[in-house]
């Protein structure tokens, strides 16, 4: 009988130990998925996306632990943590108790201000909740392939604040006002949200225009109703919003267009062998006729914060135009998507 009983625990824990096994690997596979996506935007969208220099760890948390790519020594020595998973791109580490007790992540930290001992001193880190956890707070989350789109938006904000010319300008220049307060002046004031809604349109039509004389007019337009708003909001609000509008315009637009670049990647690539063996992957299929008009949320201002919209459409006018803007943004401080395309309407 007891023999019995031991061969039985011993199934059992044998078991349990595949188990814990199998949900480590879809972890690994899930992180080593995102950095092949980086590659594949490095290539195919947004060239240094993917160097080194440029490179951020990332903490993926799950309900109970915490698992970091290709940590720092600061967080090493924070943090005691145990290599899992290690390739020649990626070295994994668990840490010994969860980094932190917060439910939800979908994130770029980093401290700024007074000199600081914290691990993430002027040093950003992706963090990311589970698939799971993310599912839990955002239902619409389906699958992790759209968990991965959240993921590459977060980490590229990490790659803008890895550009120390652009970190010393946000730190010093616009922390004093957080993206939520230009929300609110949008929320809140009739004036301005028509403002901004029409100037987007008028981005939005300048993409589509086939007509150049037609689109510089609309581009102009834009610009004097923007200045025009800018103008009333000094006189009215007693503030100048324009280096945070342009800022934020920026550095969410351009995190946004890197996230929609990445459903032009699946509508064209067969479903991942790394995610084969991951139940919340579903498939690209559903990729295969992506309809950009359908998600409003990219490029609505009414859909979404505004500065998310009109910089991502911005972005997108810059193609259309064939204006270069991606090695110029984040490598001098105040360089801007309006910035460069003001400046392009001077030589035409």
């Amino acid at each position: 009988m007891r023999k019995i009983c031991f061969i039985i625990l011993t199934v059992f824990a044998f078991c349990c130990n595949q188990k814990d096994h199998k949900k480590e690997q879809i972890i690994f596979n899930r992180i080593e998925f995102v950095y092949q996506l980086k590659q594949y935007l490095d290539e195919k969208t947004w060239k240094t996306f993917n160097e080194k220099e440029y490179d951020l760890p990332l903490i993926y948390f799950t309900y109970s632990g915490s698992y970091i790519a290709n940590p720092t020594n600061a967080f090493l020595q924070t943090f005691e943590s145990d290599l899992v998973f290690e390739n020649s791109k990626i070295k994994i580490y668990k840490s010994k108790s969860r980094v932190d007790d917060l439910p939800f992540h979908m994130e770029t930290s980093i401290t700024l201000g007074d000199s600081s001992n914290d691990y993430n001193y002027h040093s950003p880190f992706m963090n990311c909740s589970s698939y799971e956890e993310v599912h839990k707070v955002i239902p619409v989350v389906l699958s992790t392939e759209q968990w991965a789109t959240m993921v590459i938006h977060e980490y590229f904000h990490g790659f803008q604040y890895k550009h120390k010319p652009f970190l010393d300008f946000y730190e010093k220049e616009i922390t004093y006002m957080h993206e939520d307060s230009l929300h609110t002046i949008y929320k809140s004031n009739a004036w301005f949200k028509a403002s901004i809604d029409k100037e987007n349109q008028l981005v939005l039509n300048a993409i589509h225009e086939k007509d150049s004389v037609n689109r510089q007019s609309m581009i102009r337009d834009f610009f004097t109703l923007r200045n025009d708003r800018r103008q009333k909001v000094a006189n009215e609000l007693k503030t100048d919003i324009s280096k945070y509008e342009k800022c934020y315009e920026t550095i969410e637009g351009t995190a946004r267009y890197v996230e929609y670049a990445l459903y032009h990647l699946f509508s064209t690539q067969p479903d991942d062998q790394l995610l084969k063996s991951d139940p919340s992957f579903k498939s690209f299929e559903k990729f295969r006729h992506y309809n950009i008009e359908k998600d409003h949320w990219l490029y609505l201002t009414e859909k979404t914060k505004y500065f998310y919209a009109i910089g991502f459409n911005m972005a997108r006018l810059l193609d259309k135009l064939n204006i270069e803007y991606k090695s110029k943004l984040f490598q001098q401080e105040p360089t801007s998507l309006e910035d460069i395309l003001k400046e392009s309407q001077k030589a035409r």
